[in-house]
């Protein structure tokens, strides 16, 4: 700093010499002292004292942050020349907080420099160090970090599916077991005024891949047999139900009904509606206590695992009611 104060006092000096040599005569140079501020020329007739006398007795004011050559100190000699630079005014916002400096800088390198803030290599100054300094000016200084990190992530595993032809249809069970894998990310990150704003990712490397989880699900058909009281059947499954019974007329289906089913069969005993997506229609089934039927209706109410049991009268879809049952999906 004191280099610098240093450096602008021999200009200013130098300056004053060049100025009384160019534009002073010689009468003045002998018996006057020059005034010299930021351009404008003072004379005043010799007197005795310091600068800071003349300067006074001039009406020359001076300010905090103004340079002086030679010093306010200095003893007053014929002919001498005393130079002035104004200081300015600005405000550097830097590091989280707000610095006014008045110095007589002409550039925003000059500001900082006379504020003793010293500037890493990825700081960034608002307006640029080279920009000329006017009144009042804000100068902000934003400090950029980098620095690089090894991050590990975990790489999730994924899910399959593999149709097991020796297990039963139906059948789910774990093949193998998944495995996440690893990986390794070299990671720079950049943090303004100590705030992380930006990460790049620099390179990457699968440590170890990840294992995927294998879940088999049986394909494999298989027909089993029973004895009923409908005769020998052959089924390939049996659900859990709860079955309800409706006769297909008014007094079960409201007034307009017409004894249709959705898939135009006549709605009796031997048709059931079902969710398709459980049962999908067409699909013979048969029912304990109801016997063999055909899935061939639908219903708004019918949904998951429930089933309605088409009846020829409607005393006997009363005397049925609501049960839980066993439905067995036949083969033909």
């Amino acid at each position: 700093m004191s280099g610098w104060h240093d450096e602008r006092v021999k200009a200013l000096v130098l300056l004053a010499a060049i100025y009384v040599l160019v534009a002073v005569s010689p009468s003045w140079a002998i018996r006057g002292v020059t005034v010299i501020d930021e351009g404008r020329v003072v004379h005043a007739e010799a007197f005795r004292g310091t600068v800071a006398d003349a300067l006074q007795r001039l009406q020359v004011p001076v300010n905090e942050g103004d340079v002086i050559a030679p010093g306010l100190d200095t003893p007053l000699v014929p002919g001498m020349t005393v130079a002035i630079e104004r200081a300015v005014t600005a405000v550097v916002a830097v590091d989280g907080r707000q610095e006014v400096v008045r110095a007589p800088a002409r550039t925003v390198a000059e500001v900082l420099e006379q504020a003793g803030i010293e500037l890493g290599h990825l700081d960034r100054v608002a307006p640029s160090l080279d920009t000329p300094v006017q009144p009042n000016l804000v100068v902000r200084v934003t400090r950029v970090r980098e620095e690089e990190v090894v991050r590990q992530n975990t790489i999730p595993y994924e899910t399959w599916r593999w149709a097991e032809p020796k297990w039963e249809k139906g059948r789910v069970g774990l093949l193998q077991e998944g495995k996440p894998g690893l990986e390794e990310q070299r990671v720079r990150l950049v943090y303004e005024d100590g705030k992380l704003v930006r990460e790049e990712i620099l390179s990457s490397t699968i440590v170890q891949r990840p294992r995927a989880e294998i879940i088999g699900v049986g394909t494999r058909v298989i027909i089993h047999t029973k004895q009923t009281p409908a005769g020998l059947i052959r089924y390939i499954d049996v659900l859990d139900m709860e079955a309800t019974a409706y006769y297909p007329g008014p007094e079960s289906t409201g007034r307009w009904a017409d004894g249709r089913t959705a898939t135009g069969l006549l709605a009796g005993h031997g048709v059931v509606a079902v969710d398709p997506a459980v049962i999908p229609l067409g699909t013979r089934v048969y029912i304990p206590g109801y016997g063999i039927a055909v899935a061939a209706d639908v219903g708004s109410a019918i949904r998951g695992h429930r089933i309605d049991l088409a009846f020829d009268t409607y005393r006997e879809a009363l005397h049925y009611g609501r049960r839980r049952v066993q439905v067995y999906i036949l083969i033909d």
